[in-house]
C-alpha cells in the first residue's frame, strides 16, 4: 500500500499527462496533468470508463493505440490537436507503451504538451517563408556579404541589375563588382564599418555589369554578425541608374545650348570669367569673339527653320574642330555664337584664329538639296584693353561685329572707341519703334492653349505682331531683341499688358466663359520696373480679372536676381495673378531652384517638343521634367506641338496642357472668338 501511494504520487507529480487504458481502450485512471490538458472533470472516470474515442476524439490516436496493444510494439511522437479549448488549440504528443497489470493488457498515453513549441516552430517556418519571398521579390537589390567582400546571399532583382545569375554573384567578392573609380571609397566605407567607427553607410556609386557596362546604384550597408558571432555586410542596392541620367539631362540642359550641344551663355560666361582671372594673375590675354552669321535669316525663310537648324548645327561643328581644347564656344542664341580664347599672347593670336573660323565657315555644305555658302560677322574685343569683365568684353565685341556685318561680312573687325555704324542703324530702329507706338502698329495675335485631357481650349496666349504702314510684318525676332536692349520693350510691354487685359474683358462682355489669357514679360519689364504696380493699375483700369491672367517669365530673368524675383511674383501672386515659367530648358534653373517662386504653371520649350518621338533623349528629358514639376504641384504646359504623334506622346506621359500649330497658329482676336465659342460646345480630340 506504501508503494502503491508512492508510485500515485510520482505519476500526480509527472509533468506529462498520463492515461491508462484497459485492452477494450477505455480509460483506467488519468493524472491531473492529463485530466487538465483534456478539461476532464475530477472524479469523472471514478463513476465511468470514458472510451478513448470520447475521452480524445483523434482516430490517428486510436489507430495507433490499437496496433500498440495487438504488438506490444511503442508507438512514439503521436501528434494530437486538441480544439474547442478556452485558451486555443492545443498540440500534445503521444507516446505509446503496453504493460501487464494482474494477467491483463494495458496501454499507457504519456502525452507531452509541446504547443508552446510548435507554435514557436510554425511561427518561425512562417517568418523564414515570408522573408524568403520579400527577399527574392523585393524590388531592390539585397546582398548579404562576408567581412572579406565576398557574396554569400543575394536576391533576383541583384541579379537583374548586373546580368549575373545568383551562382555566379555567389562566386565573387563586392571589390570585382565595383567599378574601379568608385573602389577606393568603398574600401574606405567597409574599413569605417568593421572598426566600429560607424554603423552604416549611404552612398552613391557604380557598378559594373556582366557586358562591362556600369550601373549607377544607390548602396545601404550596414553591419551585423551571424550565429557564431562574423561580422557580416547587408547591402541594399537601389538601381537610380535612370534617374542618373535625367539628372544628367537637366544639368546639361541648364548649361548647354538644347539645338547644338555647345555651352550657353552661362556656361561660357563662367568659363570666360575664369579666363579673365588666369589672364590677371598671368599678365595675359584673353579673347571674345562674337559672332554672327550672314543673311541666316534668308535661309530660313527660303528653306525653312528645318534647314536653318541644321545649318545652325554644322556650324557649331565647325567652330568646335577649329579650335583648341582650352578655348570655349558658346550658342548665344538664334544665329549668334560666342568664342573664349584664354592664355593669349596679344591681338595677333586672336587674329589668326578669326582668319581660320572665317575659312572654315565659308565652306560649301548643302541642305534640302541647295548648296548653301555660308559666312558670319565677327567681332573682337581684347581682355584687359576693350573691357575689364565679362558684361564689358562681350558688348565690346558685339559692337566690333556690327563693325563687321557694315562692310558686308564674312569679315572680323576689333573693337574700337570709334564704332558707331551700328549705332546709327539701332537709332533708326529705335525711332521706327517708338513711332510704331504712337502710330498704333502694333497688334496681338491668340494662340489657344488646350487642356490635354479634355481637349478643351483652356486659354490663350497673347503674342506681338508689328505691321508697319509703308512695308511688311517685321518678325517679333527682328524687333524685340533691339526694343529689348533700348528699352523701348517697357512702354511696348505696358501695350500689350493693357491689350490683353482689355482683350479679355471685351471677351466676357461677349457673354464668353471666362478666358484665361497668358501675357509674356519682358526682362526689362520684370527687373527695370515696379511691374507688380503696373499691373495692379491696368487691373485697375481695365476691369480684368486677375484670377484669369497668367504672366509668363523666362527662366534666366528669374536667375538675374533670384531675392528681387521672388518678391515680385509674391505680390503678383498675391492680386491672384497667375506666374509661368516660359521657354524651360532654355535658361540655366533647375526645378529645385523654381521652388522659392509662387509659380503655378511651367511651359516645355519648342525645342524639346520638336523631335520628342524621335529623339531619346528630348524625350527622356521631356519626362523628367513633366514627373518632378507634377511633383511640385506645377502644371505643365507644351509648346510647339505640331503633330498628332507629339500630342498622343505627352499625353501618355501626363502633361496637362499644350499648344502649337497642330491644333492653331496665333490668330486675330475675331477668329480666337468664333474657337472660343465653338470650344464650349466642341471639344478638341
Amino acid at each position: 500500500m506504501q508503494n502503491q501511494n508512492y508510485l500515485e504520487q510520482v505519476i500526480d507529480a509527472m509533468p506529462a499527462g498520463l492515461v491508462v487504458l484497459d485492452a477494450g481502450l477505455r480509460a483506467c485512471s488519468i493524472n491531473p496533468m492529463m485530466a487538465d490538458l483534456l478539461g476532464v472533470p475530477d472524479g469523472l472516470l471514478r463513476e465511468q470508463r470514458l472510451a478513448l474515442g470520447d475521452l480524445i476524439p483523434c482516430p490517428e490516436l486510436a489507430r495507433h493505440a490499437t496496433e500498440a496493444l495487438a504488438s506490444g510494439e511503442p508507438h512514439d511522437h503521436v501528434l494530437v490537436t486538441l480544439d474547442g479549448r478556452a485558451d486555443g488549440v492545443r498540440y500534445v504528443d503521444f507516446n505509446i507503451r503496453r504493460t501487464r497489470k494482474d494477467g491483463a493488457w494495458l496501454l499507457l498515453l504519456i502525452g507531452q504538451d509541446i504547443t508552446f513549441h510548435r507554435k514557436a516552430r510554425l511561427r518561425l517556418q512562417e517568418s523564414e517563408e515570408f522573408f524568403r519571398l520579400t527577399f527574392n521579390q523585393a524590388a531592390l537589390g539585397i546582398v548579404l556579404l562576408k567581412a572579406d567582400g565576398r557574396v554569400l546571399r543575394t536576391n533576383s532583382k541583384m541579379s537583374q541589375i548586373l546580368g549575373y545569375s545568383e551562382v555566379e554573384l555567389l562566386q565573387r567578392f563586392f571589390q570585382q563588382l565595383t567599378s574601379p573609380e568608385d573602389l577606393a571609397e568603398e574600401e574606405l566605407l567597409i574599413k569605417r564599418l568593421k572598426s566600429g567607427e560607424i554603423g552604416e553607410y549611404q552612398h552613391e556609386k557604380r557598378l559594373l555589369r556582366r557586358d562591362g557596362a556600369r550601373v549607377w546604384v544607390s548602396v545601404n550597408v550596414s553591419v551585423m554578425r551571424d550565429a557564431n558571432g562574423s561580422q557580416r555586410f547587408i547591402c541594399v542596392i537601389e538601381d537610380i541608374q535612370r534617374q542618373k541620367h535625367a539628372e544628367d539631362a537637366l544639368l546639361r540642359m541648364a548649361n548647354h545650348d538644347a539645338l547644338t550641344g555647345l555651352p550657353n551663355r552661362v556656361l561660357m560666361q563662367d568659363r570666360l570669367g575664369q579666363a579673365i582671372m588666369h589672364a590677371l594673375r598671368a599678365g595675359r590675354q584673353v579673347a571674345v569673339m562674337f559672332i554672327d552669321l550672314d543673311r541666316f535669316k534668308h535661309v530660313n525663310d527660303s528653306l525653312g527653320h528645318d534647314a536653318g537648324d541644321g545649318l545652325i548645327v554644322e556650324i557649331a561643328r565647325r567652330l568646335s574642330s577649329s579650335l583648341r581644347e582650352s578655348d570655349t564656344v558658346a550658342r548665344q542664341g538664334g544665329d549668334e555664337f560666342v568664342v573664349v580664347l584664354p592664355d593669349l599672347a596679344g591681338p595677333d593670336d586672336a587674329a589668326h584664329v578669326a582668319r581660320k573660323l572665317l575659312e572654315s565657315l565659308a565652306q560649301p555644305l548643302t541642305l534640302c538639296g541647295q548648296e548653301v555658302f555660308p559666312s558670319a560677322s565677327i567681332g573682337i574685343a581684347m581682355y584687359p584693353r576693350d573691357g575689364q569683365d565679362s558684361a564689358g568684353l562681350l558688348k565690346s565685341a558685339d559692337s566690333a561685329m556690327y563693325g563687321s556685318k557694315g562692310q558686308g561680312g564674312n569679315h572680323y573687325s576689333f573693337y574700337t572707341a570709334e564704332m558707331g555704324a551700328q549705332a546709327v542703324e539701332y537709332l533708326r530702329m529705335e525711332g521706327a519703334l517708338q513711332r510704331a507706338l504712337q502710330r498704333q502698329e502694333f497688334l496681338l495675335h491668340y494662340q489657344p492653349v488646350v487642356d490635354i485631357g479634355t481637349g478643351v481650349v483652356s486659354g490663350v496666349e497673347a503674342l506681338l505682331r508689328w505691321q508697319p504702314q509703308d512695308r511688311a510684318m517685321v518678325s517679333p525676332a527682328d524687333f524685340i531683341p533691339l526694343a529689348e536692349e533700348t528699352g523701348l520693350i517697357v512702354p511696348i510691354g505696358e501695350w500689350v499688358l493693357l491689350t490683353a487685359m482689355e482683350q479679355q474683358v471685351k471677351w466676357r462682355n461677349a457673354g464668353l466663359a471666362p478666358v484665361r489669357i497668358s501675357v509674356n514679360l519682358s526682362a526689362r519689364q520684370f527687373l527695370g520696373q515696379d511691374v507688380a504696380q503696373c499691373v495692379a493699375g491696368l487691373l485697375a483700369r481695365t476691369g480684368c480679372d486677375p484670377r484669369y491672367l497668367t504672366l509668363e517669365i523666362t527662366e534666366s530673368v528669374l536667375m538675374e536676381n533670384p531675392v528681387a524675383a521672388t518678391e515680385t511674383m509674391g505680390r503678383l501672386a498675391a492680386m491672384g495673378v497667375q506666374l509661368a515659367i516660359d521657354d524651360f530648358g532654355t535658361g540655366y534653373s533647375s526645378l529645385a531652384s523654381l521652388k522659392r517662386f509662387p509659380i503655378h504653371s511651367l511651359k516645355i520649350d519648342r525645342s524639346f517638343v520638336m523631335d520628342l518621338t524621335q529623339d531619346a533623349d528630348d524625350a527622356a528629358i521631356v519626362n523628367a521634367v513633366i514627373a518632378l514639376a507634377h511633383s511640385m504641384k506645377l502644371n505643365v504646359i507644351a509648346e510647339g506641338v505640331e503633330t498628332h504623334e507629339q500630342l498622343a506622346y505627352l499625353s501618355k506621359q501626363g502633361c496637362d496642357q499644350m499648344q502649337g500649330f497642330h491644333f492653331s497658329r496665333p490668330v486675330e482676336p475675331g477668329r480666337i472668338e468664333a474657337m472660343l465659342r465653338e470650344a464650349e460646345t466642341v471639344p478638341y480630340n
